[in-house]
């Protein structure tokens, strides 16, 4: 696990024990996005991708709090990766699988961030 998942998991009730999938998801979202500066042309765009991407992993980490107290199950999240995000995440039981859409660097992150939002949602229906 890397230590960006273990910060973000820090305060949660989130362990690989109970919620394999779940933290799976965002070791997964915490990887390096592998931006290669020759794509952008400039200094400015590169670095303008760059924040966006750092925001949506602290987008992450904020989701990741409201889903621990909202007490979200790893199956929530299963079945949620199905539909979120046109199903481009896949758990295999011990890991996702991503399948790229456009642009791996900007998306991968996002996918995630549409799956916990949408589990968070469909949980606050629930409790109404």
């Amino acid at each position: 696990m890397r230590k960006r998942t273990q910060r973000a998991l820090q305060h949660t009730h989130f362990t690989i024990e109970s919620h394999p999938a779940l933290v799976a998801l965002v070791d997964y979202a915490a990887q390096r996005p592998g931006l290669e500066y020759g794509n952008y042309g400039d200094w400015h765009a590169y670095r303008n991708e760059v924040n966006y991407i750092s925001r949506q992993w602290q987008k992450i980490c904020a989701l990741v709090k409201i889903a621990s107290f909202c007490g979200i199950t790893d199956d929530q999240v299963i079945q949620q990766s199905e539909s979120s995000w046109l199903g481009r995440y896949h758990w295999d039981g011990t890991q996702w699988d991503y399948c790229v859409g456009q642009y791996f660097p900007t998306e991968y992150r996002a996918a995630v961030m549409a799956i916990l939002n949408n589990v968070i949602r469909e949980e606050e229906r629930r409790c109404k």
